[in-house]
């Protein structure tokens, strides 16, 4: 049987592939243990860069609804499964300090809209749609939108988005700040692959620090920002990168960074 995860590391650059392309990647119960099993796995590897993506023309159609699930819920434990699922890949995602990018294509709803939230950056191809699904059929939101989509949009736009379950489309989403850029269907695997080698290669430790600090100005407050800011840089001011990055400015050459 098809794996409905693939994982393949090149490189520093690792890719998760939802693949259920029948089912427009929707994530079963199994995947998503899976799931947060791999990214519970990526706080140990080699990876800098972490590519999540669907096959199959999708990214992802939320989550797999079994009917066996409905009529009271079927005895299922919705509240445990999200605490022992979604909850922790979903904080390791944010916490860890390595970059996570989304290739959004074509199905883009429910949770899966959620994980391309959780991401450092999302890419949309022109052709993506895009919604918080979850009460078009009873439900709220899981996977961290209530936290993610007031951040980026503000709350009264959140609940909009979120109350009419409407579907956007990429441009629409770029212009609400949902993703960082939309690009022609046929380009979007190259121009992903483009970035995740552009930050793999880069200055590793110093990219890991701004995530940090990012996390730290966007959930705390300016003293604690400006403390992470003086703590990271002078890890940074002492490591072999800025060295190189310095002698490269200087040489007047492309930088060769170690990551170190």
């Amino acid at each position: 049987m098809d794996s409905k995860l693939l994982i393949s590391q090149e490189g520093f650059i690792k890719t998760i592939t939802f693949n259920q392309p029948k089912r427009r990647n929707a994530i079963t119960n199994e995947m998503a243990s899976q799931f947060r099993d791999e990214i519970l796995k990526t706080r140990e590897d080699d990876s800098r860069v972490i590519i999540i993506k669907g096959a199959g023309g999708n990214f992802c159609a939320g989550a797999d609804l079994d009917p066996s699930l409905l009529e009271g819920g079927g005895g299922f434990d919705v509240t445990a499964f999200l605490r022992a699922t979604y909850n922790p890949l979903i904080i390791a995602m944010r916490e860890m300090n390595k970059i996570f990018i989304a290739q959004v294509e074509g199905t883009c709803v429910g949770v899966g809209f959620n994980f391309a939230l959780a991401c450092d950056l999302i890419y949309s191809s022109e052709s993506a749609k895009l919604s918080q699904i979850f009460t078009r059929i009873g439900l709220s939101s899981d996977g961290g939108g209530a936290y993610f989509l007031p951040h980026k949009v503000g709350y009264h736009k959140a609940f909009e988005l979120m109350a009419t379950n409407r579907i956007i489309g990429s441009q629409e989403a770029l212009t609400l700040g949902l993703v960082n850029g939309v690009v022609p269907d046929e380009e979007i695997e190259t121009h992903v692959i483009n970035m995740a080698n552009r930050l793999a290669d880069g200055p590793f430790l110093a990219l890991q620090h701004t995530k940090a600090n990012l996390r730290i100005g966007s959930t705390q407050g300016l003293a604690e920002a400006l403390e992470a800011e003086a703590v990271n840089q002078g890890a940074n001011f002492v490591s072999e990168d800025f060295f190189e990055g310095i002698m490269a400015f200087i040489q007047k050459r492309k930088a060769n960074f170690k990551g170190k």
